[in-house]
């Protein structure tokens, strides 16, 4: 390598190294195998035949009049740049399979009238129950429902070819803003490289890491009925909200302990639990991006990794100290969040604890406002999920639990006293 050269490749940033890379390389690596994330997706698909489990589904309320022509078009030009949604699954044996990319698989996309947002939302839930054929395709489905001065974007997905950071994306592509035009990389390089990882002394020191975590693990959240098997079953919600001076409080708490809104929502989530427990040491799962590498940002595909979170000490029992304490505990796990929450020894956890911040500037697509929902599909896919997205009026949230396991009363409940403990830390402001 001439010294010209090597100078050149020093001076580039992580970004332009790996698009380099993408570039040099005149084929993506065949994948020949699922990734630990795909590998759990599939093996559920097949346990819970025709059910919504672990299918993407959200709601795009498109608040102005919009090209739609143009915008199916920017969907179908989407699923050919990305490799994972021009990609099926051949079975292999009795409980695995094999991706197979093509060389084109456009999407399902439709256009149908649509009257208000409740009959967009009830659509959207029918087209997450339709069941998808993973040998066959396609595995995305887009429906534009257009009213007559609004539309909405219906989106449904797999997961195993799909993410929320997926989803991030095809808006993005959508709206033709910043980074929308970054070239695709495709899902098989992320394969090839986490599964050159996991043979590494990182991946080991992160196995030793999660080992020890989950170690003499606490018992799970009570349930008003015994625990069998810990896949999936029919799901419900019980939605929350609190006002403006409730989520203001714990960001500001948060703030006072050097942490992220993040830690102080997680704090009175543990709060909660170890109520309704009746022991402090709690372990919960929480989500990560699962793109940590450089380049992974413009992946389509299911990267979305589900980690373990232990909290045990809440020291003097505040509000600020267990914010402190779960800050404690996320960045020591996020430095090694990139090793596959399958690969982590014991039970799937019982309770998670969902995220996201809906306080930013408001998201246009194809040019007009546009408000993402989720949908209520009537699955489970854990024990007990709690979901809270502050927003600018305050924040708004949902228990999603197993009706299998918890009756209703016990959820609305337990929601109660989260709000209530919620209103608390608020007003205590983090106080060391």
């Amino acid at each position: 390598m001439s010294t010209e050269l090597a100078a050149r490749l020093a001076a580039m940033t992580p970004r332009q190294r790996a698009e380099l890379r993408d570039r040099l390389a005149s084929a993506s690596p065949r994948q020949d195998s699922l990734t630990p994330g795909q590998r759990r997706l599939w093996r559920t698909h097949h346990e819970h035949a025709g059910t919504p489990v672990d299918v993407v589904c959200q709601v795009v309320e498109l608040r102005g009049t919009v090209d739609t022509g143009a915008l199916v078009d920017r969907v179908r030009a989407f699923a050919q740049a990305h490799e994972a949604l021009r990609t099926t699954f051949t079975p292999v044996g009795d409980d695995d399979a094999r991706p197979v990319v093509h060389d084109t698989l456009p999407p399902r996309v439709d256009r149908t009238p649509c009257a208000d947002s409740a009959t967009a939302h009830a659509l959207a839930a029918r087209l997450a129950a339709e069941p998808f054929d993973l040998a066959e395709g396609p595995l995305l489905r887009v429906t534009v429902a257009e009213g007559p001065d609004r539309g909405w974007l219906l989106v449904v997905a797999h997961n195993l070819v799909f993410d929320a950071w997926s989803f991030e994306l095809l808006l993005d592509a959508l709206d033709g803003g910043a980074g929308a035009g970054a070239p695709a990389r495709p899902f098989s390089r992320f394969a090839a490289e986490q599964r050159r990882w996991l043979a590494g002394p990182d991946a080991a020191a992160a196995a030793r890491y999660w080992t020890a975590e989950v170690a003499d693990a606490p018992q799970a959240p009570p349930t008003d009925r015994p625990r069998g098997t810990d896949t999936p079953r029919a799901g419900a919600r019980v939605d929350f909200e609190v006002g403006r001076a409730t989520a203001d409080g714990i960001a500001a708490g948060a703030k006072k302990a050097a942490a992220t809104p993040y830690a102080g929502w997680l704090a009175v989530l543990w709060a909660a639990l170890a109520e309704h427990g009746g022991h402090e040491d709690v372990l919960l799962g929480t989500f990560t991006a699962g793109r940590d590498r450089p380049g992974d940002d413009r992946v389509v595909g299911y990267l979305l990794n589900v980690l373990p979170v232990r909290l045990r000490d809440p020291g003097g029992g505040s509000h600020g100290a267990r914010t402190r304490a779960a800050k404690a505990a996320t960045t020591a796990g996020l430095r090694h969040a990139g090793y596959p929450g399958e690969l982590v020894g014991g039970p799937p956890p019982a309770a998670v604890f969902v995220f996201d911040d809906l306080a930013g500037p408001e998201r246009t697509v194809a040019g007009v406002p546009a408000t993402t929902l989720d949908v209520d599909k009537g699955v489970a896919r854990y024990d007990l999920t709690v979901a809270v997205y502050p927003g600018a009026d305050g924040a708004t949230g949902w228990l999603e639990y197993d009706t299998a396991r918890y009756d209703r009363d016990t959820v609305v409940r337990l929601a109660g006293r989260f709000t209530a403990i919620a209103d608390a830390a608020a007003a205590e402001g983090g106080d060391a």
